[in-house]
């Protein structure tokens, strides 16, 4: 970032933070909800400073300072969220919650500290502003939103051996690869058969020494979230997910599995941009489809819904479906 968009971004929060700090003593809902507001409007002015535009708003502007590398995976969520909060802060009659304020504390504080950092921490970038994604032909693309572009793909494991392979002469890279291609973690293949025995304790503590042994595989950490969900422990499904989508943002599973957590912790919009992104790595993944489905039902799609429930077929993505509360009856005319 220039200096003169870190010195603007810093006098943006600091216009905000009396907001901020008021939300430490306030009670009545709506001071809190103004006070949330003005936070936001506070970030949100910054973020623009760092992009060089006052063209984007929201979850474009994150994108845009994400796809940038100016903020991190985990810096992108945050201040998505914190403009979810917002958005609901503005609605007539809505009662911020604690999770609320501590949502908007630790977004604000974050960018504070990206702000704060100098400017040699942070790679420059002074392109022009990053067209959309062009949409592809997976279905998944109709009217889907995005919210916050990963980083550009790391090289696996599958990778890393090619590479190497194609530097040894030519007699022995078939050998090479064929010997080495397939190596992965014991644990790894340890846990999966604890996983699917139901040994959970087992399953845990071999993904998390095949995450150790392998540090660049998402697989382990997309089972320790998945397994984390189950059991209701949402800030270890989390990190876990965010970690598998971070390590591979080409893994269809990694998405579609943040988006299941996504979706269990009514957040079905962000859910609909995971498991858009799942279906575009992969689009014969019926799980995302029937999920996908789902998410759409709840988001009040149901026309779009149809149309992935009927490729997906049956599974358990019907239970979701009979759990959604019943349409309002239409109005006599």
């Amino acid at each position: 970032m220039t200096t003169s968009a870190q010195r603007a971004a810093r006098s943006a929060l600091d216009a905000g933070r009396p907001a901020l700090e008021r939300l430490n003593r306030e009670s009545n809902p709506e001071d809190v909800a103004a006070s949330l507001i003005e936070c936001w409007d506070a970030v949100e002015q910054a973020l623009r400073a760092l992009a060089g535009t006052t063209a984007l708003a929201g979850q474009a502007l994150v994108r845009e300072l994400r796809q940038r590398n100016m903020l991190s995976l985990d810096d992108a969520h945050a201040l998505v969220d914190f403009g979810a909060v917002a958005d609901r802060a503005r609605a007539p009659q809505y009662t911020p919650t604690t999770s609320d304020t501590a949502t908007a504390r630790a977004a604000f504080d974050q960018l504070q500290t990206i702000v704060d950092q100098e400017e040699s921490v942070r790679p420059s970038y002074t392109g022009p502003l990053s067209p959309p994604p062009a949409a592809r032909e997976s279905g998944a693309a109709e009217e889907s939103p995005s919210m916050v572009e990963v980083a550009a793909p790391r090289p696996n494991l599958l990778g890393r051996i090619i590479v190497i392979a194609a530097v040894v002469a030519v007699a022995g890279a078939g050998a090479y690869y064929a010997i080495f291609r397939d190596r992965e973690p014991a644990d790894l293949s340890r846990g999966r058969q604890a996983y699917a025995a139901g040994d959970r304790l087992m399953a845990k503590t071999a993904f998390a020494a095949a995450a150790g042994a392998e540090p660049s595989l998402a697989e382990p950490h997309i089972y320790l979230g998945r397994m984390a969900r189950e059991e209701g422990d949402m800030p270890t499904a989390s990190a876990e997910l965010r970690r598998a989508v971070e390590l591979e943002p080409e893994n269809a599973v990694a998405h579609r599995e943040l988006a299941a957590f996504l979706l269990a912790t009514g957040r079905p919009d962000l859910a609909r941009t995971f498991y858009d992104r799942a279906l575009r790595i992969d689009p014969t993944d019926r799980n995302a489809m029937g999920y996908m489905g789902c998410t759409l039902m709840q988001l009040g799609r149901p026309d779009l819904a149809q149309r992935f429930l009927q490729r997906a077929g049956g599974g358990p993505w019907q239970q979701c479906i009979q759990m959604l509360p019943p349409a309002p009856a239409a109005v006599p005319k």
